[in-house]
């Protein structure tokens, strides 16, 4: 990774909540909010933002845990703003604290964990997923 991988470095995303991330289920629709998995999504994406221009040719990242505690719902039409925020690095992990808000109200918390490597060692990992 770049010297430019701080501690204290955020990324952030802004979305409104549209129907297409409502909860479904079997086709049907749960809650006219945003579903847990969607949020879980745009937590992906954020802490992703927060990585990838910090990256050395040749190296690439690897989500290996992502939590997630949906706290309140976020309404069809409200705007969400994920923030990542890196709180921890070693030679090839990234740890980053995110939360979901909505206007100043939390809707969800969570953390991210990535691991950094040669485009190589990914690609034989994925090579390598199936024996």
């Amino acid at each position: 990774m770049k010297p430019s991988m701080q501690i204290g470095n955020i990324a952030t995303v802004e979305f409104v909540v549209s129907e297409k991330m409502q909860p479904r289920f079997d086709g049907i629709i749960i809650h006219p909010v945003c579903s847990t998995w969607d949020l879980a999504h745009q937590f992906e994406i954020t802490s992703r933002k927060a990585l990838v221009p910090h990256l050395e040719d040749g190296e690439e990242g690897i989500g290996t845990h992502l939590s997630i505690d949906h706290l309140a719902p976020a309404l069809l039409g409200q705007k969400v703003k994920i923030t990542s925020t890196v709180i921890k690095i070693d030679e090839s992990t990234v740890i980053c604290s995110i939360q979901g808000k909505c206007g100043d109200s939390i809707v969800a918390t969570g953390e991210q964990i990535q691991r950094v490597f040669p485009i190589e060692v990914v690609e034989r990992i994925i090579a390598n997923a199936n024996n």
